[in-house]
């Protein structure tokens, strides 16, 4: 699978999401990693891109299980890590979601943005 950069729906968070993440395969063989922790920067229904202090070796694949909660909504992954570049002192990570978690996504961010735009009370 491609990254889809592209994507139509890409949300960007202004404050990343906090997010665990553990490898679970590399090159076809199970792994069982500790949790690391990382930070979401955007999602969409197919992918996202983490950050991280961890330095993952891209030239294997590589699959991740990754935890996060956004609105309420408590949201975990398979994934396989598509690219990686460096990124003021982490790593950034282009995950490409492993199953359909489309519909989930779109869900979490519409009561994502319904929070973000709910206006105070008036006096």
């Amino acid at each position: 699978m491609r990254y889809r950069r592209n994507e139509t729906l890409r949300y960007t968070f202004e404050e990343p999401l906090s997010a665990g993440f553990k490898l679970i395969k590399v090159d076809k063989k199970p792994v069982n990693s500790s949790m690391g922790s990382g930070s979401v920067i955007d999602i969409s229904p197919g992918g996202m891109r983490l950050a991280s202090d961890v330095h993952i070796p891209t030239s294997k694949t590589v699959h991740l299980f990754v935890a996060t909660s956004l609105a309420g909504h408590d949201l975990s992954f398979t994934a396989e890590v598509i690219w990686m570049k460096p990124a003021r002192g982490q790593y950034h990570y282009g995950l490409d979601f492993i199953g359909n978690h489309q519909e989930e996504v779109i869900q979490a961010l519409k009561k994502h943005k319904q929070i973000k735009d709910k206006k105070p009370p008036k006096d």
